[in-house]
């Protein structure tokens, strides 16, 4: 395969443009830090990278990928403490301390299935399938912004770099997922790009403001 020989270029690429998504949670914990609180947040995002970050990387160790354990390795840490800051701005303690605990419970589990299952491959299946399922509905999620943006016939709700991002982050994983032969990495991914790509092409259709004039309009002028 001809994309075998740009292996080491797109893993490389695709480890540091991950781990800048990763350090954009930075940004929401300072305004955390400065305002003193979470206000109505959610620490879904961060406790859902934690069990996501956490499964590739069994994935990772599994499979002897080092690319993946490198990148989820780095993952793994920034969103505990993520987390970690999370919880202690937040009043709602009660409830995010039992999503945490789900959340260990469910990684410790896991990892005693890891020290327990004595097939390889049905141990990769498993645990990629695991980390598919729920990086698809991590990619599902902003989705449900749409239908706001298709209502509003605006896309002000839409953060444009974060989903140019997840653009280039996903096709960089699919790439890598086609070198490596890999369909836990191509599948999740794909569909990653495609709707990414999709949100990316409303801002060419719809205004960032509602009062804004439609570019169509003026396409169509």
């Amino acid at each position: 395969m001809v994309l075998a020989e740009f292996r080491g270029f797109v893993s490389g690429l695709a480890v540091v443009t991950t781990v800048l998504q990763f350090l954009s949670g930075i940004l929401v914990c300072k305004q955390y830090v400065v305002n003193r609180t979470t206000a109505e947040a959610s620490p879904l995002p961060f406790i859902a990278g934690v069990l996501s970050t956490g499964l590739w990387l069994m994935y990772g160790l599994s499979k002897n990928d080092s690319v993946i354990v490198t990148v989820n390795v780095i993952g793994i840490t920034l969103m505990t403490a993520y987390t970690a800051l999370f919880y202690v701005f937040t009043y709602k303690k009660s409830t995010t301390l039992k999503q945490i605990l789900v959340t260990v419970g469910v990684l410790f589990f896991m990892l005693g299935y890891v020290r327990v299952e004595e097939n390889s491959e049905i141990l990769l299946s498993r645990l990629g399938t695991s980390a598919c399922v729920l990086t698809l509905v991590a990619i599902a999620a902003p989705m449900s912004k749409l239908l706001y943006v298709l209502r509003m016939r605006c896309t002000e709700c839409l953060p444009f770099p974060m989903i140019l991002m997840s653009f280039v982050v996903s096709s960089l994983w699919f790439l890598y997922g086609l070198i490596e032969e890999d369909t836990f990495l191509t599948v999740p991914n794909i569909i990653g790009a495609v709707l990414a790509l999709l949100q990316l092409s409303l801002f060419v259709v719809f205004p960032r403001t509602p009062g804004s004039p439609l570019l169509a309009k003026s396409l169509q002028a």
